[in-house]
């Protein structure tokens, strides 16, 4: 996204510093006793001071100064860096100004502590006052994990010539950085169970305009001529075509659990809690299969004020749902049981879960999306690495309590007809598809 500045900020009057009232008392004080006991050696000593003052009060500017600051991109992937670009227009008799930004979890910043010291000296006159210069500086932000990140405030100060004047600090308005989720290496080999559409890179099971040779027959009316197969046209004496499967796209439900966020949050260059696991497997996915011409839509469960992004394809649909998951809070809708989630998804979708299955509230609706008929795959999204290496008994003991429930509840769903794949990389879902694929081309009971 290009840059979007935020509305200028222009900083209070100038007010005298602490250090130039005390250097203006001691100097009028000390004139004022050398004069009235005789002593030139006192004069002497307070004349430096003198000086200074009245340089400093004839030097100090008569305008203010305004701060603009603005982000290179509001958007950028985990582990991307932009710009936080300030530019100040300062009249004359500034010396220096600051700028500082406030430092925020999971923003990395260079210089470290975010403040920048601007050089009045090193800008360009501007064209309405040549006495009035215009001067930048750039603060990198790196951003460590996917989420929605409030930048700033900037905080902006200056001060005049000797330090004598001050004009600030004050804060600017807060600026806004979207991290959409880094995707996770994604690229399976087995096909989707029951494709279905116009186009896609599946084969269909009924004929149509695709690239796999079904048979060979007699010409029909509406038949393309570039079909025309004339070795057997010439052999038999009628003409004769080339018969090919259909290439359709699926339909497929990415259901995120934002119930909640196991494990302690290090970033993108620290171990993944929960709900990296899953933010980051549901982009991948998204990726993959809309990469390949498939429809993909996205619903959340468990987070307030995440909207449901709709079935669709396409970049622009890819970079809709990256965005909504950049939008998770976890557990902030406590009382969401997902049935506004589920609703409404097609007979003919390929539902996948992403959960670690650590809230009843996910289970119940995986079973209601397998009693529903739904072909329903769970990925579990529970990072070993919580319990591996425990060093506290009673901790140990609490996560072996919690994975035996764990084990009753994928237990309970895959005797349901719910597999349950734990995420593990690019090929983590191949076979439990295949089996998939083959269940859906089996033959079925049906009721006459």
């Amino acid at each position: 996204m290009s840059e979007s500045p935020s509305p200028g900020t222009v900083l209070p009057p100038w007010r005298p510093t602490a250090a130039h009232f005390r250097a203006t008392l001691l100097s009028v004080v000390g004139a004022v006793a050398a004069l009235a006991m005789n002593r030139p050696d006192l004069l002497v000593l307070v004349t430096p001071w003198l000086v200074v003052t009245t340089w400093a009060w004839l030097r100090r500017p008569r305008e203010r100064v305004s701060v603009t600051s603005a982000l290179g991109h509001q958007t950028v992937r985990e582990g991307e860096a932009t710009v936080l670009r300030a530019t100040v227009t300062v009249p004359a008799g500034v010396d220096d100004v600051v700028v500082a930004v406030s430092p925020s979890v999971f923003l990395e910043q260079d210089p470290p502590l975010g403040i920048r010291v601007i050089g009045v000296e090193d800008g360009r006159p501007t064209e309405a006052d040549p006495m009035t210069r215009r001067a930048g500086t750039a603060i990198v932000l790196r951003s460590t994990r996917w989420g929605v990140r409030t930048v700033g405030p900037v905080r902006c100060g200056a001060w005049s010539t000797w330090g004598a004047y001050r004009s600030g600090p004050v804060d600017s308005v807060p600026q806004r950085l979207v991290t959409l989720p880094l995707p996770a290496v994604f690229t399976p080999s087995a096909a989707m169970p029951h494709p279905e559409g116009l186009v896609g890179a599946y084969r269909s099971s009924r004929p149509g305009s695709g690239s796999e040779f079904d048979r060979l027959r007699p010409f029909q009316v509406g038949d393309r001529l570039r079909r025309i197969h004339w070795p057997v046209s010439l052999r038999t004496g009628t003409l004769h075509v080339t018969s090919t499967y259909g290439d359709e796209d699926s339909q497929i439900v990415l259901v995120v659990d934002g119930t909640s966020d196991l494990g302690p949050r290090e970033g993108l260059d620290g171990r993944p809690t929960s709900l990296d696991l899953t933010v980051r497997a549901a982009g991948a996915m998204a990726e993959h299969y809309l990469g390949v011409g498939d429809r993909v839509g996205l619903r959340v469960v468990g987070a307030a004020r995440v909207p449901r992004v709709p079935v669709g394809s396409g970049r622009a649909h890819l970079r809709r749902v990256l965005g909504t998951l950049a939008l998770i809070e976890p557990a902030t809708d406590r009382g969401d049981d997902g049935e506004y989630a589920i609703a409404g998804i097609g007979a003919g979708a390929v539902v996948i879960v992403l959960s670690p299955l650590v809230d009843p509230a996910m289970v119940d609706v995986v079973a209601r999306l397998g009693s529903r008929g739904l072909t329903t795959l769970v990925v579990d999204t529970m990072p070993e690495h919580l319990w591996r290496g425990e060093d506290d008994p009673f901790t140990a003991l609490a996560w072996r309590l919690r994975r035996l429930s764990r084990s009753v509840d994928v237990h309970r769903l895959t005797a349901a007809g719910v597999p349950v794949v734990p995420w593990h990389g690019p090929q983590s879902l191949d076979h439990v598809l295949r089996e998939l694929s083959r269940r859906a081309r089996a033959p079925r009971m049906a009721r006459r």
